[in-house]
């Protein structure tokens, strides 16, 4: 397929083209091909895990829903500048991988890329808008809800994803199933079911993720003051110490003093006791 080709057949391809062609192949129950059932599995995997991961692997959502509405928005920018097919397709590309890359490595823009493409395809599924007016009543409520998911982060982030991935999942595994004769109740009911359990799973693991913080938190703190009791202990050690040397030395200089004041030990003689004492060159009286 060159590139014209490729570019003819991307002409008329919209989001509510693709949201049609789900629908139209649940509708008309007939024996799938090989081709309708990869693609109902894939659309119905993927419907599953953004329903149970939306916000765990928000991220890898950035970056596919970001290349894909990068590479329309891109693509459809240049036609209507009027340029040829090789150029409309390669500014899709362009837009497309430096929308995917920016939801990648920016978290929050990851969020908003996600929110505001999964809440405007919900609506579009719901809406199947046959003109721009609608499509851009779509859009605006996907707008509002990035916006309020930048507040609002994680409970927005798993509600725009659960919708999206209910509503894809749901569709898509109805139509790997054999026909009941019911149509309309088990597409609800598996969408319902798909999306009450994509709510509960993606609660419990918020809750896990920020039990995980707190413990680790509390064992920070626990670290913090068990190291501050350690200073605090080796302070009072080295004041008594301290405190033991300086009455050392004061004992000490009080024994030195006091031997002193004793005269240590030596006796004074006064002037009568050396008259007294007899000159050994003298010769005593004879009488």
């Amino acid at each position: 397929m060159n590139m014209n080709e490729i570019y003819e057949t991307l002409q008329g391809v919209s989001l509510s083209d693709l949201s049609a062609a789900l629908s139209g192949l649940v509708e008309n129950r007939h024996a799938l091909t090989q081709t309708e059932v990869i693609y109902l599995a894939v659309a119905a995997a993927a419907g599953l895990l953004l329903c149970f991961f939306g916000l765990k692997i928000v991220r890898f959502w950035a970056a596919i829903l970001g290349l894909a509405a990068g590479f329309f928005v891109g693509f459809a920018a240049a036609e209507a500048s009027g340029a040829d097919a090789a150029v409309c397709v390669t500014a899709g590309l362009v837009t497309g991988v430096i929308l995917a890359v920016l939801g990648s490595v920016l978290y929050r823009v990851g969020v908003f890329v996600t929110v505001f493409l999964s809440v405007s395809l919900f609506c579009v599924h719901l809406m199947n808008p046959e003109n721009w007016i609608f499509a851009g009543i779509c859009q605006l409520i996907g707008l509002i809800a990035a916006i309020l998911a930048m507040k609002f982060l994680e409970i927005i982030t798993i509600f725009s994803t659960v919708l999206l991935g209910a509503v894809t999942a749901g569709p898509a595994v109805y139509g790997l199933l054999p026909d009941t004769g019911m149509d309309s109740l088990v597409r609800i009911a598996l969408c319902t079911l798909f999306g009450a359990v994509g709510v509960l799973v993606q609660l419990l693991m918020v809750s896990k993720k920020r039990k995980k913080q707190n413990l680790k938190r509390a064992a920070e703190i626990r670290q913090e003051s068990s190291t501050a009791n350690e200073v605090e202990r080796a302070r009072a050690v080295m004041a008594e110490l301290g405190s033991a040397g300086t009455s050392g030395r004061e004992s000490q200089n009080n024994a030195a003093a006091s031997g002193i004041d004793s005269g240590s030990g030596l006796e004074t003689i006064s002037l009568d006791d050396i008259s007294d004492i007899d000159d050994p060159d003298e010769e005593p009286d004879h009488m």
